[in-house]
């Protein structure tokens, strides 16, 4: 009789809650072991989201598994219970472990065709395309907020958050600490005190930064002057925006204070992004290449350690065009002919009907909380006019739950977007491999490099020449390209 494991999860315990349970997923595998003769010796379960790697039930499974000389076989539910990332996809991979997917009725293992194989890589790329697109057009939501002027996170020291009549989230001036950012301010604009006085003057004074801690940090009365917050800019991702809510201090006085950091006069020193940065080691001695620029307009790349200690034999300079020429063969070998690329389309269109089922659970949880949160913001209100909680602390309670909701409500809407989006993408870039290599010849070297990074890992440079492996599914791709031609192999760890 066949030994196995058994594993289920769900994504967290709402989701649990809801009904997408583990004695669900649980009652399904042991029934389907009986009917197989196979026999379960041990059980992992867990409420744990699959987006990142480190899952700790998935972790001790893999471990067990790698430990035991005749357990070899994982059962699960389907593909999105056991992994959502390509990491976890690599390290079971490489346990060359049999996995039995029971409402998918699939068997991965030693026997299946290249053509399952294919499949099942396509499958754990849906599932990472899904993730990365979730949070994309979230990222989005909250930005599109930001660039109308709304500060999408919590509202600094001298501001709150609250609601007005329309019941829309604002940011207002504290007046309770305010007085305390202008008068730092004014304390510091002077150039001729430091950070540290500056603080024991706002407390000499009686400008008490927090009950609990009256005396404010060198380090937070930094990042307070800094602030361009104070002025009614903010930060976001990277970017000044100009936000809707009122100025504390003038431009005038928040351009002194930055004076007085001597900030102003110092040019930002900013380091070229070569493309390949990252991207390639030396074949010799393991060590990174990196890239240079010489005659302030050409791109070259060497080995850090034979221009270092000089401990590698790969001491030459390699021209950036060169290596996209070369790592341009990779491309070729996975481009697609047009009967081959709408045969993929329709096993992805299958996919994407399965992949539904995890877009509904993911909207049922989602929808479940912000029901949820509606009832608690209306619960504490009730609880503010009956007199059980204070003014303060129904607004503290308050703010975390209708910010907690305005990025629930983003994600529904994200989630509402994605789907649509993945069907476009997977259509555009099935018409990029129909023709890929002549494509990539066209696109800019950025693009190229992006294209790269999706297709390949574990570049390597040596004597001038690059080696490579596909990550899944590519590889299988690649292994149709004409049998005369050496390409790399596949990577089992991508």
């Amino acid at each position: 009789m066949k030994k196995a494991v058994l594993y289920a999860r769900v994504s967290s315990d709402e989701q649990e809650r809801q009904g997408f349970s583990i004695p669900a997923q649980v009652k399904l595998l042991q029934e389907y072991a009986r009917n197989s003769n196979i026999q379960i010796v041990k059980e992992f379960t867990e409420s744990e989201t699959a987006k990142k790697s480190g899952r700790k039930e998935f972790n001790a499974m893999v471990k067990f598994l790698k430990q035991s000389k005749d357990v070899k076989t994982i059962l699960v539910e389907k593909t999105d219970r056991l992994y959502r990332n390509p990491s976890d996809y690599g390290l079971i991979d490489e346990g060359n472990f049999e996995l039995h997917f029971v409402k998918e009725h699939e068997i991965i293992n030693d026997e299946a065709s290249s053509h399952q194989k294919f499949v099942h890589g396509l499958k754990v790329l849906m599932a990472k395309n899904f993730i990365d697109n979730l949070r994309e057009e979230t990222r989005k939501g909250l930005k599109e907020k930001a660039e109308e002027g709304i500060f999408p996170n919590r509202a600094p020291y001298g501001y709150k958050n609250v609601r007005n009549e329309k019941g829309k989230s604002i940011i207002e001036i504290n007046p309770a600490t305010a007085p305390f950012i202008k008068r730092a301010f004014e304390i510091y604009s002077s150039g001729e005190i430091s950070i540290k006085d500056t603080a024991a003057q706002l407390l000499n004074e009686g400008y008490v930064y927090r009950p609990y801690s009256p005396k404010i940090t060198c380090g937070a009365l930094e990042d307070m002057l800094k602030n361009p917050f104070y002025i009614g800019l903010f930060r976001f991702r990277g970017q000044l925006m100009d936000g809707i809510h009122e100025p504390i201090i003038s431009n005038e006085l928040f351009s002194k204070v930055q004076t007085a950091f001597k900030k102003d006069n110092k040019p930002l020193y900013r380091k070229h992004k070569f493309l390949l940065g990252n991207f390639i080691t030396c074949g010799d001695c393991g060590c990174s290449i990196v890239g240079e620029i010489k005659k302030e307009k050409y791109i070259y790349y060497r080995c850090t350690w034979a221009h270092g200690k000089e401990k590698c034999s790969n001491h030459k300079y390699y021209n950036e065009k060169q290596l996209l020429e070369q790592l341009g063969e990779a491309v070729k070998a996975v481009q697609l002919d047009e009967d081959l690329c709408n045969r993929i389309l329709e096993v992805i269109k299958e996919l994407n009907k399965q992949e539904e089922g995890f877009q509904n659970e993911s909207l049922a949880r989602l929808t479940f909380e912000a029901e949820k949160l509606r009832h608690e913001i209306h619960a504490i209100y009730q609880d503010k006019l009956d007199g059980i909680i204070t003014t303060d602390q129904w607004r503290e309670e308050n703010e975390l739950r209708q910010k907690r909701l305005i990025f629930v409500k983003t994600k529904i809407e994200a989630l509402d977007n994605t789907k649509q989006k993945f069907m476009d993408e997977v259509i555009s870039t099935l018409e990029l491999l129909k023709d890929t290599y002549s494509k990539y010849l066209q696109v800019s070297d950025e693009n190229k490099v992006n294209l790269l990074k999706s297709l390949l890992s574990n570049c390597m440079l040596k004597d001038g020449k690059l080696s490579w492996t596909y990550k899944k599914p590519f590889c299988y791709i690649a292994e149709k390209a004409d049998s005369e031609k050496i390409y790399p192999g596949c990577d089992s760890n991508a």
